[in-house]
């Protein structure tokens, strides 16, 4: 739930509780007051009735309002009561407001019954009480309306950095620069967050330049290692041991190199170094590295099959594609068996490869991962985690499924780059 809508959700609900309280108050006041006044003009009647008695000597009745009757001695008493009474000429009952009293005049007892109907008191509940309750619910909404409002207008800087903050990346070398606001507490969080998106360019500028450095530095001892090891087999005094060092060292410097370029590589799509996009008809690609890795399969006894369904144009970097689609088809090739296939299969907008395979991966989860590896082979483990790299910098999602014995990648387009 979004910080305004609970705020003047919350306030909406107190508000309601307040007006339920303030209602149920409000209709018990008016009650004590109208029955007071009640009362008060049963006691005016009673007086003028007592009066009357009094200069007149006669009986006054006036049903069901007033009623006096003689009655044997009795104390005096006055009791106020509510009574209901049937409506005359109507079906029904009506409540009224009843006060009994019982005095002696001249020394007759009577028996002074004086009501009031109390539907009188009912509609001037209604005719007081419903205006205000209504007055007050409308005042209650308008203020609702209007703390969305003013919240919303208080808080545009925030939501304002808070989308400037999502487009933020760290690549452009674009510095944040925030809305400013009237408000101390917004002005101090924009300057905590240009610091820190500030020191974090810094640390990404400094870590990227020693990257790059250290791959580039690293390229130079290891291809001279590599050049002095191969001098070696040209010795004809080495015994069977110690070539078989060499080869072991020089197998691992080979993949020490090979991990070095694709670090490299890795770290250049991070950095959208190649930014250089075109149309890229992928029937073409495929055909060409087809034809590139036919001899290698063929060492394996691995068919390869090529489905052309449709020609899916991508924009994208032909240096990426192709890196994209050498190592789909070298791992394609390297978690193969002898006599295997590899599927291919080019759609109007997808893409799939296909291979037969000795096991079901045991962790499709972190098959993406780098230097993620089932077994322990020569692979460096970055193949797929470059292949996963490229798609998300090319607006590209590729999946992975297992199924009939085989493994299968399937990329597709996306609306929206994965960065």
């Amino acid at each position: 739930m979004k910080l305004i809508t609970k705020i003047s959700s919350r306030y909406l609900l107190f508000s309601i509780l307040l007006l339920i309280a303030f209602g149920g108050i409000t209709l018990t006041v008016l009650d004590f007051i109208l029955k007071e006044e009640i009362d008060e003009k049963l006691e005016h009647t009673l007086s003028n009735i007592e009066h009357y008695i009094i200069e007149k000597q006669q009986l006054t009745m006036l049903e069901p309002f007033v009623e006096v009757v003689e009655i044997s001695n009795s104390s005096n008493s006055k009791t106020f009561s509510n009574v209901h009474l049937p409506i005359i000429h109507d079906e029904g009952v009506e409540e009224f407001r009843q006060l009994l009293v019982v005095e002696t005049f001249h020394g007759i007892s009577y028996q002074i019954t004086i009501r009031e109907s109390i539907l009188e008191k009912e509609d001037v509940l209604k005719a007081i009480a419903l205006p205000i309750l209504i007055s007050i619910s409308l005042l209650v909404l308008i203020q609702y309306l209007l703390s969305i409002r003013i919240s919303k207008s208080v808080w545009a800087p925030f939501f304002a950095n808070l989308e400037k903050l999502k487009q933020f990346q760290v690549q452009h070398k674009k510095p944040f620069h925030s809305t400013p606001s009237n408000i101390y507490e917004f002005n101090e969080l924009n300057d905590v967050i240009a610091d820190l998106t500030t020191k974090v360019m810094n640390d990404y500028q400094t870590l990227k330049k020693f990257s790059e450095d250290a791959s580039h530095e690293l390229q130079t001892p290891l291809a001279i290692i590599r050049s002095k090891l191969e001098s070696f087999f040209n010795d004809d005094h080495l015994t069977t041991e110690q070539v078989e060092k060499i080869q072991s060292i020089h197998h691992q410097v080979n993949r020490l190199t090979r991990l070095n370029k694709e670090l490299l590589l890795l770290t250049q799509i991070e950095n959208q170094q190649f930014n250089k996009f075109e149309t890229i008809e992928l029937e073409q690609l495929l055909k060409e590295q087809t034809t590139q890795f036919k001899e290698l399969a063929e060492l394996k006894d691995i068919a390869i099959q090529l489905k052309i369904a449709g020609n899916w144009c991508i924009e994208s970097n032909r240096f990426l594609m192709e890196q994209l689609i050498n190592n789909l088809f070298s791992n394609a090739i390297k978690h193969n068996h002898p006599k295997g296939k590899i599927q291919i299969i080019l759609a109007n907008d997808s893409l799939t490869f296909s291979n037969t395979c000795n096991s079901k991966i045991s962790n499709t989860a972190r098959i993406f991962d780098r230097f993620y590896k089932e077994k322990q082979t020569g692979s460096t483990g970055l193949g797929l985690a470059i292949v996963k790299q490229i798609c998300d910098s090319s607006h590209l999602s590729i999946h992975y499924t297992f199924s009939n014995e085989m493994h299968t990648f399937t990329i597709h387009q996306t609306s929206e780059p994965h960065l």
